[in-house]
């Protein structure tokens, strides 16, 4: 009483499936459960390592969900993620999900919905991506964060890439609008720069007998920090140097990427094979028992241009 809010509750449900199990919150509160506002679905470690598609099933299948629903993965267990307090307080679902949608502004941040998880499910390639949660614990209390993203092939969990790494995936999935990024650029100086505009373009075409992935990356960007700061207007030798050293660094961490998820962890979670399917459909066809072997033997090309907008001020007094 007299609180801004509703308490938030807890309920521990068991049943055979699911559907029965959330059913079941009507024998302890005498009421027929709402979800069709569910914020996230969070699949515990378990789940993503055996059967995800019976878990997904009922989310897919009941009318009642919604299809733009966050799904993400605990590291241990979702019950853990959903116990947690931040003092005395529990953390709530709509948190979580609001930290998972700030990846429109966050470029370490990873989101998958439940309809694009759908489509992917239902197309020719279905290795997807999803963010990882964790429990992390200080000064007594504890808090939710994401803390990277898992890759899965098919419905089976891989590996999982540090939030550094996901910036890449947001990358190839054209995706990394209004973020950030830090690299250095010579003589020991680091600049931090404001991703304004970003736009990723991906190609294939058969080479040699080999298909051969095309990905063009565009970026205007804001300086936002150098060092400690920049107080003039920098010199073009000094902005030449910040622009090739960024698609320099954007290269090598989009193909190190890239080379780890197709020869490291054996997850097209990026989709080149969708892109074989629609673009090579028949060599698609001829090699698609062995599309993991031929998406590990492509060549992949990123061409990078980085364009800084904004190259600082003179001041006058």
């Amino acid at each position: 009483e007299g609180a801004s809010q509703p308490p938030l509750k807890i309920f521990k449900l068991q049943g055979d499936t699911i559907y029965t199990a959330i059913k079941s919150v009507t024998e302890k509160e005498g009421k027929i459960p709402l979800y069709s506002q569910n914020r996230i679905i969070i699949l515990g470690k378990s789940i993503t390592e055996e059967n995800m598609d019976d878990v997904i099933d009922f989310f897919v299948r009941d009318v009642e969900n919604s299809s733009s629903v966050c799904i993400a993965a605990a590291e241990k267990t979702a019950g853990e993620i959903l116990e947690a307090k931040n003092g005395e307080e529990y953390i709530s679902a709509g948190n979580i999900e609001m930290a998972i949608s700030s990846s429109e502004y966050d470029g370490q941040i990873f989101r998958m919905q439940l309809y694009d998880r759908i489509n992917r499910y239902n197309s020719s390639t279905k290795d997807f991506a999803i963010p990882l949660l964790s429990v992390i614990e200080k000064d007594k209390e504890k808090s939710v964060e994401i803390i990277g993203t898992a890759l899965f092939n098919n419905t089976e969990y891989r590996e999982k890439i540090s939030k550094d790494e996901t910036v890449f995936l947001n990358v190839l999935y054209n995706r990394l609008n209004n973020s950030a990024l830090s690299y250095d650029y010579g003589d020991g100086k680091k600049v931090s720069l404001n991703i304004i505009d970003a736009k990723t373009k991906r190609k294939v075409s058969m080479e040699n007998g080999k298909p051969t992935f095309k990905i063009s990356v565009k970026l205007k960007a804001d300086i936002a920090e150098i060092n400690g700061g920049v107080s003039a207007k920098m010199e073009t030798e000094e902005l030449d140097r910040i622009s090739t050293a960024g698609e320099s660094h954007i290269k090598t961490e989009t193909e190190k990427l890239i080379y780890k998820m197709y020869n490291g962890y054996n997850s097209d979670s990026v989709g080149f094979g969708r892109l074989l399917y629609i673009n090579e459909t028949d060599f698609f066809k001829k090699n698609e028992k062995n599309l993991d072997t031929v998406l590990q033997n492509s060549i992949y090309e990123v061409r990078v241009s980085l364009e800084i907008r904004r190259i600082g001020h003179e001041f006058v007094v």
